[in-house]
């Protein structure tokens, strides 16, 4: 499978390097809107062609896939071209700015018959299947609450503290506690409460926000772009609870008794950089003429655009040009 990657920062030299490590899988174009930019990043990651132009790199039809990798606010407009091109998108998280442009571009998707996904990769990685089969198992009995806490400090990226950018902690660390919750848990909530600070330009440095299920659960999350967080996530139940290693990127999951001894204990395998397993779905979804991928099913980036949208609807977080229709 021949990828391309639109738009060249930190994330897209990640997926280079672990592509760079992957059988089947090539690393065939690159696109920066500066070409110097493109053919610099080719030649340290030995990639065939560079481009000059978004435009150019959706419209080579050798491509078989597009990692869409640009700020928050480019999601809709990057992926809308790509897709108006013929080309199968994995689509960097957050997949839009708000559940309006999720679901337009899906509805674009599917008229066009290509592949669209997000890449929330936590979602596709084996140590998450892993905790699915022990929520099934039920060995610490009814949840009756989870924690999860997620933070970097990042103020000195321009993406995330610039309104037009769609900037803010919730889009960018706070989504990861917010999946991991409704992994665990799932998306019958009742009630949604938060709190926010924002920064001076308006957007949020970082928030508390709980989840009041159906069922009576409650979900307490944290997340923070002032400052490294342990990441960890941990699952209350009635015969005991759960601890997860860094809900970003699991590393090991250990189940408890109700005193806190060990039971059980899950340790992620060896990975490249945890990258892999997005891809591996997608190539796995095109060869199957499917137009999303088992691990990230349309329907929950929807519904994940949508708790988000109600969040920052609540702090009164609204970003320049959001698309409202």
């Amino acid at each position: 499978m021949k990828l391309g990657i639109l738009g060249l920062g930190s994330i897209a030299e990640k997926m280079a390097l672990t592509v760079d490590k992957m059988e089947g899988i090539e690393l065939y174009g690159v696109a920066a809107r500066d070409i110097n930019k493109a053919v610099n990043f080719a030649k340290r990651f030995h990639v065939a062609k560079a481009y000059g132009s978004y435009e150019d790199l959706a419209a080579d039809d050798d491509i078989d896939l597009i990692y869409v990798a640009t700020p928050h606010s480019f999601h809709y407009e990057h992926a809308k071209l790509c897709i108006d091109h013929g080309r199968n998108v994995l689509l960097e998280k957050a997949f839009t700015v708000n559940a309006i442009e999720a679901v337009k571009l899906i509805e674009l998707a599917r008229e066009k018959n290509v592949l669209l996904t997000e890449a929330m990769w936590v979602r596709y990685m084996p140590m998450i299947k892993e905790l699915k089969k022990l929520l099934v198992e039920e060995p610490i009995g009814e949840i009756v609450s989870i924690s999860a806490n997620l933070g970097y400090e990042l103020t000195s990226k321009e993406r995330l503290v610039e309104p037009a950018l769609a900037g803010g902690a919730l889009l960018d660390v706070g989504i990861y506690p917010l999946t991991f919750a409704c992994i665990v848990l799932g998306y019958d909530i009742s009630y949604v409460s938060t709190a926010v600070v924002k920064l001076q330009s308006g957007v949020d440095a970082q928030e508390t926000i709980a989840l009041t299920y159906s069922n009576g659960a409650i979900a307490n999350i944290y997340s923070t772009m002032l400052a490294e967080t342990d990441k960890r996530g941990i699952i209350y139940g009635t015969k005991g609870y759960i601890e997860v290693d860094n809900i970003n990127r699991p590393l090991r999951i250990t189940v408890n008794d109700p005193h806190g001894n060990a039971i059980k204990e899950i340790d992620a395998e060896e990975q490249i950089s945890g990258y892999e397993y997005e891809v591996i779905a997608c190539q796995k979804a095109i060869e199957e003429g499917k137009l999303e991928c088992d691990d990230m099913p349309h329907e929950l980036t929807i519904r994940m655009m949508q708790i988000m949208d109600g969040i920052r609807a609540q702090w009164g977080l609204e970003y320049p040009d959001e698309m409202k229709e």
